[in-house]
């Protein structure tokens, strides 16, 4: 998904899954402009696209990693409840960089669901998401 703010494309919010129908999981990645961070942005963006996947699409869980130097992004994961899920090792550039892993469970983000959200148009695309 493409994020705009004020007509400029400040960033990415990506939504994707593995076998959704069976296991109702999916996967969050996102990039954000460097000028357009620290402003609430991510965190808006990330609280979007949870919502699209627990009450747009019923997922049950939500998975999310930052690099263990991503202050910003770790930030927004941990303040939207996400739970310590892990860690692994990856080398993007040739250089081990560790990886922390977090987990949203769905009863875990219904307690604080946004009100403030609301889907238009999904019935008309729930195929492409696999629903």
């Amino acid at each position: 998904m493409a994020v705009v703010v004020e007509g400029e494309v400040a960033g990415t919010q990506e939504l994707a899954a593995v076998d959704f129908p069976v296991m109702s999981e999916v996967a969050t990645g996102s990039w954000l402009g460097l000028s357009f961070q620290g402003r609430g942005i991510g965190k808006e963006m990330r609280r979007a696209i949870l919502y699209l996947a627990f009450a747009g699409l019923g997922a049950h869980a939500a998975h999310s990693r930052a690099h263990e130097d991503n202050v910003r992004s770790l930030r927004v994961t941990r303040a939207l409840g996400y739970a310590p899920n892990g860690e692994i090792v990856e080398a993007p550039v040739g250089i081990p960089v560790r990886t922390l892993c977090y987990r949203l469970a769905r009863n875990v983000w219904e307690a604080s669901r946004p009100r403030d959200i609301k889907i238009e148009g999904l019935e008309n695309c729930r195929e492409m998401f696999g629903v």
